[in-house]
């Protein structure tokens, strides 16, 4: 499945459902450790705990981590910041090379390690956000690729074990349930026409509480909770709350979502 085209162009999102694994699913991949994957990829997206992870491995800051190798926008679709890595020089090679290999090799991020498997968070709740009590579901794809052999067989399950990534992972599934709450709040501001410098100190306010706010020299879990907590508690806040009084009255409620 190429699941960076359909990410990229949408293009085939329909078939998503039908390629989802389970955990038993077996594939035939060995890396050869040839480096491509980590050449011209376009699709290495950070979570929190990736970019804290390679903070505490080089001894840097969130913010110098993101500095230093990524890019921040606000996602087409989602409508919050986004942390997308950038590739280095005229090759397009990861800036977390050094001398062709990963410097943060017992630290990547999550989707480097997950290679050639991809996971995605599926809403239990038919294109709701999750209410305070669910969590998304999370779900497996093989992504189409060019390298390594066929020579070993894997299960999904035994991949997952190779790198230490949990079958239930409670941070990604937490992290899922924060973005899945924070996209239709930030779409019903935009809807309702709240002003550009509103929607930009909101974007600030996410992007720093979301992904800086944490201290390398403690437990990252515990901290992301407080996060989490905080932003589902903003998230219900802007759900909850009424335009101001008149502002229905001008909106062209016809028009299309953003991002959509």
């Amino acid at each position: 499945m190429d699941f960076r085209k359909m990410m990229t162009t949408g293009e085939g999102i329909e078939e998503l459902e039908t390629n989802l694994l389970d955990l038993d699913f077996e594939f035939r991949f060995k890396c050869r450790r040839c480096g491509k994957c980590c050449i011209h990829q376009d699709m290495i997206i950070f979570n929190a705990r990736d970019i804290f992870n390679i903070a505490k491995k080089k001894g840097m800051t969130m913010q110098q981590v993101v500095e230093a190798y990524t890019e921040v926008y606000i996602g087409r679709n989602s409508r919050i910041p986004i942390i997308h890595l950038l590739s280095n020089g005229p090759k397009g090679a990861c800036p977390l090379l050094a001398n062709g290999r990963c410097s943060v090799h017992d630290c990547k991020p999550t989707v480097c390690a997950l290679f050639p498997l991809g996971r995605v968070a599926i809403n239990r709740t038919d294109d709701q956000a999750p209410g305070e009590g669910e969590m998304p579901a999370i779900k497996y794809i093989l992504n189409d690729h060019s390298c390594g052999s066929a020579k070993k067989v894997n299960t999904v399950r035994s991949w997952l074990a190779k790198f230490g990534i949990p079958e239930q992972d409670e941070f990604y599934l937490l992290w899922n349930k924060v973005l899945m709450s924070l996209t239709p709040a930030v779409m019903k501001l935009e809807e309702e026409k709240v002003s550009e410098p509103v929607l930009e100190m909101l974007w600030g306010a996410i992007y720093e509480t979301l992904y800086l706010h944490y201290d390398t020299s403690q437990e990252f879990m515990p901290q992301f909770q407080a996060v989490a907590d905080k932003l589902l508690g903003l998230s219900k806040a802007i759900m909850e709350a009424q335009p101001p009084s008149g502002l229905a009255d001008d909106t062209d409620h016809s028009s299309t979502k953003k991002g959509s």
